[in-house]
């Protein structure tokens, strides 16, 4: 059957005029059908193609088995931003959107069981997984009794929600049990040349005259992955930790520091508030101490540190640190650290006995 020119019903043009109008009908609706198909395929394609990220998935785990818990972290190389994941119950992780690159991934030092991990040149291609697993290293005997506990105290308060207490005065109180740790993104220490050999000398004989392995105070900083019980009054903040001398004591009633007084191992500890941080400047040390918990820097009497709390919320306090000491380092020192808090914990008694015997020379039988 054949129709007359002017049909609602022609399939094809009857004249020059309807022949183009034809043409463009035809070219208008196969550009709609290529967009359509085009749009259908991104749609099932995986998002992370569409957007050029992709993903790195593993395994957490120790000689024990899984690791739960454990923040994993990549940065990528030429980038500040730090992505993390925590892994599950089964070890697994799982860092997902992440844009393509050249990646760090790292996991901080947990505790005092596992040593810090790190895997440079982690490749992420867009729409693709790369897989890594973490196999975390021993970090000393496992003859601590706080290494097992410190990750289970660590996931077990991970809910703890709330706004921050409030002394009478509206400053945010910090008191409490507080799990510390370390700084999950250290920055390498810059020291001056007699330093980084006195350094390079302790690391080569495995810290092994550490002042606490002598029963002696070993770092006056912040940084040790152990309970801290934090007392605060308007007058005085007081730390209480599990190792000597066991406190530290921070004087908040506008005093100054000593102008001659003899140096100590914590030194002279002042506070102010800045807002709703407390700034605490100490000053006034010996030489003796090792700095950074198992790092074990070097510092002179010129050594001053600056400490930083900040209560964001019930459950963390955000501790800032700097040091500097112009006799040693070339550029002040900074750590950053998030505590916990614990409020089921208690700080339990450390007894130190360097199991010395009575000198056969004392001269008294």
């Amino acid at each position: 059957m054949r129709f007359a020119c002017g049909s609602v019903l022609p399939t094809r043009p009857c004249g020059e005029e309807d022949s183009r109008r034809w043409r463009m009908r035809m070219m208008t609706r196969t550009r709609l059908a290529v967009n359509v198909v085009a749009i259908w395929l991104l749609g099932t394609m995986p998002g992370s193609a569409q957007n050029g990220t992709g993903a790195i998935r593993g395994t957490v785990s120790n000689p024990d088995g899984p690791v739960a818990g454990v923040p994993v972290q990549a940065k990528e190389q030429s980038a500040d931003e730090v992505f993390t994941a925590t892994s599950a119950a089964s070890g697994q992780f799982a860092l997902n959107a992440l844009p393509a690159g050249t990646y760090d991934v790292t996991v901080p030092q947990i505790g005092l069981a596992n040593a810090r991990f790190v895997q440079r040149n982690v490749i992420v291609e867009a729409g693709k997984t790369t897989a890594v697993d973490i196999a975390l290293v021993k970090g000393n005997l496992g003859v601590i009794g706080d290494d097992n506990a410190y990750l289970t105290i660590r996931n077990k308060y991970t809910n703890v929600r709330g706004e921050p207490p409030r002394m009478a005065d509206g400053r945010p109180d910090l008191s409490g049990v507080w799990n510390g740790n370390v700084d999950p993104n250290p920055e390498a220490a810059a020291l001056l040349p007699w330093a980084n050999d006195v350094w390079k000398q302790r690391l080569a004989t495995a810290l092994r005259d550490h002042p606490a392995g002598f029963c002696l105070p070993g770092d006056p900083t912040p940084t040790n992955p152990l309970l801290y019980r934090i007392v605060h009054t308007k007058q005085l903040l007081v730390l209480l930790f599990e190792q000597e001398p066991h406190y530290r004591q921070v004087f908040l009633d506008g005093r100054a520091h000593p102008t001659d007084a003899d140096p100590t191992w914590m030194g002279h500890s002042v506070g102010q508030w800045d807002g709703d941080t407390l700034v605490v400047d100490t000053a006034g040390f010996n030489d003796k101490t090792w700095l950074i918990f198992a790092t074990g820097l070097p510092h002179t009497g010129m050594l001053h540190m600056t400490e930083r709390y900040r209560r964001p919320d019930l459950g963390h306090l955000v501790v800032d640190l700097r040091l500097e000491d112009p006799a040693t380092f070339t550029r002040p020192i900074e750590r950053h650290m998030t505590w916990q808090l614990a409020p089921g914990e208690e700080i339990l008694e450390d007894i130190c006995n360097e199991n010395n015997k009575f000198p056969a020379y004392a001269g008294l039988k």
